[in-house]
């Protein structure tokens, strides 16, 4: 009867150690890079951005449009500027999204001269980690730059990550522990992470091709009350960065 529940105890451990392997490969592990496939270059003379990724690309829907007046003002051609993001997605998840996500695909096959891309709170969020989070955010540019969008990446924003952890359900907390654990990340991991994707951009000689927006240092008068999205005044912020900068050509 002993040896019975020792092999069933092995048995038990060995399963649970199976699950949470696969699990931890699904959570943790990197996509492979592919092909990327051909957007349509578009023929008018319209200036088209597009400002995509995560929840921040989602909410800012309903400020295309004040942005676009922005550039307008700078500009001699029309402009269009059009959002779309997926609320929690990560890196590895938005450059999957590229691929099987039809409402994405649809919105890239009409063509755009810029992408304002969004990605990398839900990684540090979640605690993925900086090779896992640098990685996947290289595959989304080397796509947009090899369909001659040009990319305009926000870097990781000092939205109050701290609070972030410390507001979450107990289960979830755990989770967080588990991932620090396996990733090697600490709870305020931003820097960390920005630093990868500099070191990444380096390696992969994207310098030059990538401009890095930094939203450091701005104060919490311009998120919501979660401390990581933006409110009104926050997106008016944003995007006014976003027009001032030398980083569209008109």
């Amino acid at each position: 009867m002993k040896k019975r529940r020792i092999i069933i105890c092995i048995a038990f451990v060995l399963i649970v150690a199976v699950v949470l392997g696969r699990m931890g490969y699904a959570y943790y592990g990197t996509a492979p890079e592919l092909s990327p496939y051909t957007c349509s270059q578009h023929k008018d003379d319209t200036l088209r951005i597009l400002f995509i990724g995560d929840s921040w690309a989602y909410m800012h829907q309903r400020h295309d449009a004040e942005l676009a007046a922005m550039l307008s003002a700078k500009s001699s051609r029309p402009v269009s500027v059009c959002s779309y993001g997926i609320c929690g997605i990560t890196s590895k998840g938005f450059y999957e999204s590229l691929f099987q996500d039809d409402s994405l695909r649809s919105l890239l096959s009409h063509g755009a001269d810029y992408a304002i891309v969004s990605i990398g709170i839900n990684d540090s969020y979640q605690k993925r980690g900086a090779t896992h989070y640098a990685l996947h955010t290289i595959y989304i540019l080397r796509f947009l730059i090899a369909n001659n969008i040009h990319p305009i990446l926000l870097e990781i924003p000092d939205y109050d990550i701290v609070y972030a952890y410390e507001h979450q359900t107990f289960s979830r907390k755990g989770l967080r522990q588990l991932s620090m654990l396996l990733t090697g990340s600490q709870i305020d991991c931003r820097e960390a992470y920005r630093q990868a994707l500099r070191a990444q951009l380096y390696q992969n000689q994207l310098l030059n091709k990538v401009r890095l927006l930094s939203l450091e240092s701005w104060d919490y008068d311009l998120y919501l009350s979660d401390r990581m999205h933006l409110n009104e005044k926050g997106y008016a912020t944003l995007d006014s960065m976003i027009a001032k900068s030398s980083f569209i050509n008109f």
